[in-house]
Formats: C-alpha cells, structure tokens, sequence
C-alpha cells in the first residue's frame, strides 16, 4: 500500500533527509542599500536597492549558497562571483551601458536645465523561513519610457540544508502537476467568472500560457502561484496570484 504524504510534508520532508541530524542554520538578513542617479543624454535614472543579504552566510556552505544565488538574482547578473557590493556596482554599469549613459555624463535638455526624461529603478527583497525553507521574494519597479511602468515580483525557493534551489518537479510528480494545470485554469475562471477560454480572452488573458508557474511562493499553510503583468494576461489585469491549501490540494490529488 503507497502512503501518500501532503505536498507539505513532502516538502519538509525532503529538506530534512538532506538535513539529516542536524538543524539548517538560520539565516540573519540585513538590508543593504545603494542609491544612485545616472545622467545622460536629456535623461535622468535614479536607481535604488535594497538588497536583503544572508549577514552570517560566511563559513555555512548552505547559506553562502543562497547569498551567491540571490545576489545574481537580484542584480540580474549571470555568473557572478563578487559581493554585492560590487554587484551593485556591476548592475549599475549595465544600467548605464544599456541606456549608453555613461556614469556622470550631463545632457540636460536645450534651453530648460532639466533632463528631458526622467526615470526610475527600483528593487527590493526579503526572506521569510518556512520550517527548513527559505521563501526569497525580490520586487522591481521601474519606468523607463514607453506608455507606463513595469513592476514584478519573483520568488525563489530554497533548502536550508544545502541551499538547493526548490522547482515544482521537487514538489509534485507529473500527475499531480497535470491536476495544477486544470486547477490553476479553474481558479481563474472563478475568480474572473469566466466559462470558457474566449470569455478569458475578452478578460484580458492569454489562455493558452495558463499553466503552473515556477514562480511560486510557499507558507506554511499553503502554496501561492505568482503571475507578472504580460505573462498570462494584458498589462491592465495586473499580477495574479492563484493560491491553494495544503488541505485543498490533497483533497484535488486524491480526486483525480
């Protein structure tokens, strides 16, 4: 007879096999923050972080693995070694390269004193723990022309024992997340009173991209799927975010 465990016991589960005897250490966040104003050609960026870094990462392999991860994260920053510090430092020159305003550059516009165009990026983040889990949210907002901003959040899961990054094939074998997909569909359809995938579209979504997101959040009561502007809908819908128990989606798995 197969036993079959919650998707939260699952979960913990797995991070305490890696664990073995020993409790994960617990992260200590600190914010660090970096402010900064590029000036190009009629056009100002203000630029601020606020980076949540794992203050006693160093000397626990798990936890320096976590920091390296959410430092490339955050900087949008691939296979990157420094600190974030330099990080901040590397991201701002990438800023300043992709809107070719070379760091104190002045161009303000003809005649006024003041840029023709100002705009702003923002980015924070924090870390919750769930059991032997670290929940990694990181937020953007940002208005850098065009008709109007963009923000997003993005989440990341990870194992306190080995600072393994958590996916959904970690969580839910491939009928379980077949069932996610037609459960994901059916709450939006509630939510938004749609019957069918046209009545989606007229609502702004793109059915054919409804689908189990890994962006995805975990508390101890359940699990939450985070949608960003433009990723299944249009950006007047705003993010969506599709959240099920524990209880709930036992209830779905044994259904079906």
């Amino acid at each position: 007879m197969k036993i079959r465990l919650s998707p939260l016991f699952a979960l913990f589960a797995l991070a305490a096999c890696v664990a073995c005897t020993k409790r994960p250490v617990q992260p200590g966040f600190a914010i660090q923050s970096v402010d900064s104003l590029l000036h190009g050609e009629g056009f100002d960026c203000r630029i601020e972080y606020r980076f949540a870094s794992i203050g006693n990462a160093a000397g626990h392999p798990a936890l320096e693995t976590i920091e390296r991860a959410n430092i490339g994260y955050f900087y949008d920053l691939e296979a990157f070694e420094g600190t974030a510090a330099e990080a901040a430092e590397a991201a701002i020159a990438q800023i300043a390269e992709q809107y070719a305003m070379p760091p104190g550059a002045s161009g303000p516009d003809v005649g006024t004193g003041r840029p023709a165009w100002e705009g702003e990026i923002s980015v924070e983040s924090e870390g919750n723990v769930v059991d032997s889990l670290l929940c990694y949210a990181i937020t953007r907002s940002s208005y850098t022309g065009g008709a109007h901003g963009m923000y997003s959040t993005q989440y990341h899961i990870y194992s306190l024992a080995d600072g393994f990054e958590l996916s959904l094939a970690d969580l839910f074998d491939a009928r379980q997340l077949e069932i996610l997909d037609r459960a994901i569909r059916e709450k939006i359809a509630e939510t938004y009173d749609a019957v069918s995938d046209e009545d989606l579209s007229d609502r702004g979504f793109f059915p054919e991209y409804i689908c189990p997101t890994e962006n995805f959040r975990i508390t101890p009561e359940g699990i939450a799927f985070f949608y960003n502007p433009y990723e299944i809908g249009c950006y007047a819908l705003g993010s969506v975010e599709v959240t099920f128990t524990w209880a709930e989606l036992d209830a779905r798995f044994a259904a079906q």
